[in-house]
């Protein structure tokens, strides 16, 4: 891993934090629900670097988990989304996905 993707690796978590954040407070319910199998599909497909990886893996889990708590109805009309998701998500990589 050069310096650069280094650098940039530890800055996106935080800008994604940011974006998530704005997001949930200010965007509609419907432009909400269209981010959640986005969410769910990008936490396979990541860029290797350890600390990356488990930085955005849990700011994924956490922003699930708080737009779930938010509106709870989502895990119905998302149903074969977040079901594609866990069955998909089995490898290494996807088990914090499946645990939450």
């Amino acid at each position: 891993v050069t310096p650069r993707v280094s650098s940039v690796c530890k800055l996106v978590p935080r800008f994604l934090r940011v974006y998530f954040d704005v997001l949930l407070t200010n965007a509609p319910p419907e432009c909400i629900e269209k981010v959640v199998p986005l969410l769910l599909q990008r936490f396979a497909s990541l860029y290797p670097v350890d600390f990356f990886l488990n930085s955005v893996h849990t700011l994924i889990i956490d922003t699930l988990q708080a737009i779930f708590q938010q509106w709870p109805e989502f895990l119905m009309s998302l149903q074969r989304e977040v079901v594609h998701a866990v069955s998909t998500h089995l490898d290494v990589q996807g088990r914090l996905l499946v645990l939450h």
